[in-house]
């Protein structure tokens, strides 16, 4: 069924249950009497509560009893019907809306749902004759021709349906939509002649306004008349210089025919068009971007017309904003960063732009700006989560803990429910938990974090790595990192935690191997990984090659390594505890 057919079927069966009572009555008032009618009325009445109110089971027993007390009501076959159709089996709803139209023939209710049933059957001629009798009944109606025309087009019965539109028009008059819908159907049985003079109405009616004309250039085009086409927009061009569309359309004419010298002109003089709107430009440029492939046209060919905008309206909105885009594009990122900061400055209320400003502080790890910009944005969205995660990771890497865990909760009641960025709150939590030493909330937040993501790679790696420090779960621990490093093969870190679980579980050898590959794939290997591949050198019987790691390791000075002057004195005990 289309979109505008479910539509129509979901209007009518909201609106029709009170309208249908009465019409009801109407009927049966003349045909029952004393007892059979009061308990006809009972039944109709329970059955249209208990379907209000969802229990529709219950009114499907209460409409059957009316059945069995008058099997001639058109209203009561009507309620059947519209609780059966929302089943999978139309065969019986269509049974007892056809007996409901043959029962009462003008009843637009009625007959509305017969053809939505057999649209839903896709008997779809079968529900054109429905609409052409509501069409005869009720000839006011445009959206029973509107329909129809939906209909007819949805099996490509192009002449029908061009036979509706005419019957509309003859009804309503020349219609821009209608008559435009004509063109369309015409085209596409390659009829140019009966497109090309339905395009002519509205070109006799309004012939101030030139877009008719570009669509009957257009059409001329698209059917291989070249040249009629072609002096079509040159007319529009001589008679509307400003006219931007036009323009871009011969634009893109000539770049189908690969002639750049053309294409160039029209493009460059819509862009310097100071008539033109900024807001056509971008959206063209924009199309080119999106399109880049079929239009046979660089990234940097389309930036140089950036660039062009850039020159000539340096204060617009939209011209910059393009143009940061671009530069993100270009992972030009500080450059973007300033364009991004521009936009703030002078849109202070566009969300959009604040997330996209807010994940580039991010991206640059430029965690005072993150903290910053993430007030400056809470003063004009307090409800949006993000801001919450830029203030809260500046203040957990500073280990202001207490203010990082009470934005990252506020943040955390914000977040929609299974959301990516609800995750990222429970996994901070877990961080700000853990380094408060709240081991059994910490855990339970990155369970929570997992079971929304179960691939966030970073607290895999970070879960596995605490419960190894800790020797528990073990098991659990390998597989979670094991998972992340099977995402990042390459990643120093996830080797290093790969490494320490394994030489937790004593598999010594093993953890050589990939605490050799952490130090590998680094540039600059930290003072604990040198700390953690001597501690594995050393339960491997390496104890010369293990002071020396320990050694390297107490130049960095690093914070987080252990006691390494007492490994290079007295080397590991044998439970290697740290």
């Amino acid at each position: 069924m289309t979109k505008l057919g479910r539509l129509l079927f979901v209007f009518l069966l909201l609106l029709c249950t009170t309208q249908l009572f009465a019409d009801k009555k109407k009927v049966v008032e003349s045909t029952l009497e004393g007892e059979a009618k009061v308990q006809f009325d009972y039944a109709f009445m329970e059955g249209v509560r208990c379907k209000v109110l969802g229990d529709l089971k219950s009114a499907i027993a209460y409409f059957d009893q009316c059945m069995k007390i008058y099997n001639k009501s058109a209203a009561v076959r009507y309620e059947l019907s519209s609780i059966l159709v929302l089943g999978e089996d139309y065969t019986l709803p269509l049974q007892l809306m056809r007996e409901a139209v043959e029962l009462e023939p003008t009843n637009i209710w009625y007959n509305l749902l017969l053809a939505n049933i057999l649209q839903r059957k896709s008997m779809i001629e079968e529900a054109c004759k429905v609409y052409d009798k509501l069409i005869l009944l009720h000839p006011e109606r445009e959206d029973f021709y509107i329909v129809e025309t939906d209909l007819y087009s949805s099996v490509e019965k192009w002449d029908k349906a061009i036979n509706v539109l005419d019957r509309y028009e003859k009804q309503f008059g020349i219609s821009e939509p209608a008559i435009i819908e004509k063109a369309k159907l015409y085209s596409k049985m390659n009829d140019v002649k009966n497109a090309s003079v339905e395009i002519m109405k509205l070109v006799k009616k309004y012939p101030e306004k030139t877009d008719y004309l570009g669509l009957l250039a257009e059409l001329y085009l698209s059917h291989d008349q070249e040249k009629k086409g072609l002096q079509l927009l040159n007319k529009i061009v001589k008679n509307d210089p400003d006219n931007g569309f036009v323009r871009l359309y011969l634009a893109d004419y000539y770049r189908t025919k690969n002639d750049s010298l053309n294409t160039e002109k029209y493009i460059r003089s819509v862009l310097l068009n100071d008539k033109v709107e900024n807001g056509l430009k971008v959206q063209y440029l924009l199309k080119l971007l999106v399109n880049q492939n079929d239009a046979n046209i660089s990234l940097d060919h389309i930036y140089s017309y950036v660039q062009v905008l850039l020159e000539k309206y340096p204060e617009d909105i939209a011209v910059r904003t393009l143009n940061a885009d671009f530069l993100k594009r270009y992972n030009r990122l500080e450059e973007c960063k300033g364009e991004l900061e521009f936009l703030i400055s002078k849109e202070k209320n566009n969300y959009l732009v604040w997330e996209e400003l807010l994940m580039l502080y991010n991206q640059l790890e430029d965690t005072t700006a993150m903290y910053r910009g993430g007030l400056e944005c809470l003063k004009y969205f307090p409800n949006e989560p993000l801001p919450y995660v830029m203030i809260s990771l500046p203040l957990l890497i500073r280990k202001d803990l207490e203010r990082a865990k009470g934005y990252l909760e506020q943040g955390l009641a914000l977040s929609p429910d299974n959301s990516p960025i609800k995750a990222q709150f429970f996994a901070y939590l877990g961080e700000v938990y853990y380094k408060q030493d709240s081991i059994e909330q910490a855990f339970a937040m990155f369970d929570s974090t997992l079971l929304i993501n179960p691939g966030d790679i970073m607290t895999l790696n970070n879960y596995s790595y605490y419960l190894s420090l800790r020797n528990e779960h073990l098991d659990k621990a390998e597989k979670m990192i094991s998972t992340a490093l099977s995402a990042d093969p390459n990643n120093s870190t996830f080797l290093d935690t790969y490494a320490w679980v394994l030489f937790k579980s004593k598999n010594y050898s093993l953890a050589k191997f990939y605490m050799r590959s952490a130090i590998e794939n680094v540039k600059n290997p930290s003072g604990v990984l040198y700390e953690h591949y001597g501690d594995i050198l050393f339960m491997n019987g390496e104890k010369e090659e293990a002071v020396k790691m320990w050694q390297k390791a107490l130049e960095f000075r690093d914070e987080e390594c252990g006691d390494l002057k007492y490994k290079i004195e007295n080397g590991l005990s044998v439970d290697h505890e740290k």
